[in-house]
């Protein structure tokens, strides 16, 4: 189910995609007054925490009453790969509107595969990054009542390394729209050159959405609920969107 997501998502990216992705960033850059190495940094920091976003809710599953371990990490895996999944690939294309790239569904694919190709070895260090990522942001946060409501660390790392990772992706699509596919280099060398200030960035970042989501929490049981399962069904009406089918509901 996993592979058909990806596979469905990359080969289902058209004009239609490339022309939102061109609005969005061209409302951002109006609105917001940004532009060039500014605009792109602001379409990294939104997708980046949206995905986080995505990671606290899918990982926060296994704690809602009823819904169950085996649910949560089978469905919410389902549902964090295919919606992130989503939300980088948008980001890809946004970054290249933002460059100044005018892309066919060919080579948006292949740009694609390229910036968010991954291996198994880029995924454990990851893994590994985010961890510490949820450590230091712990560390940050620790005297916060919001933070300290939630079991921390767990959530954090998903959203961690939904962060990571987006984060990442943006910087090698901007590598590969600004100077060209020669610069992406491999996995291993972008995340090993996410250090010192850009770590210390994405720490806040995490704790943004740490904090967004612990408000959430902290407001009991039945709102939790309430607001899992609008983001489940938000989440899986993208997932069957990326499927073929037609969603149940509008994106809000």
């Amino acid at each position: 189910m996993l592979e058909s997501i990806v596979d469905r998502t990359l080969r289902t990216v058209n004009d239609a995609d490339a022309y939102a992705a061109a609005q969005r960033v061209a409302e951002i850059s109006t609105q917001r007054r940004l532009h060039d190495d500014a605009l792109v940094e602001h379409l990294i920091r939104q997708k980046a925490q949206q995905t986080g976003g995505v990671g606290a809710a899918t990982s926060a599953a296994a704690l809602i009453p009823g819904f169950g371990s085996v649910a949560a990490f089978t469905v919410g895996v389902v549902t964090d790969v295919g919606v992130t999944l989503r939300l980088q690939s948008e980001l890809v294309l946004e970054i290249a509107a933002a460059r100044g790239r005018t892309l066919t569904p060919s080579e948006a694919r292949n740009a694609l595969l390229v910036v968010t190709g991954l291996n198994m070895g880029a995924e454990r260090l990851i893994n590994q990054a985010s961890r510490k990522l949820a450590e230091r942001t712990a560390e940050r946060f620790a005297g916060r009542a919001l933070i300290k409501a939630i079991p921390f660390v767990g959530i954090a790392i998903s959203a961690g390394a939904n962060i990571l990772m987006t984060y990442i992706i943006g910087r090698r699509a901007d590598a590969y729209f600004h100077v060209g596919p020669e610069a992406v280099g491999n996995w291993g060398d972008s995340l090993r050159a996410v250090t010192g200030v850009d770590e210390r960035k994405l720490v806040g970042w995490l704790g943004n959405v740490m904090t967004d989501f612990g408000r959430l929490f902290v407001g009991g049981a039945q709102r939790v609920g309430r607001a899992t399962q609008n983001a489940a069904r938000r989440a899986g009406d993208a997932v069957a969107a990326q499927l073929g089918r037609r969603p149940r509901h509008k994106d809000e």
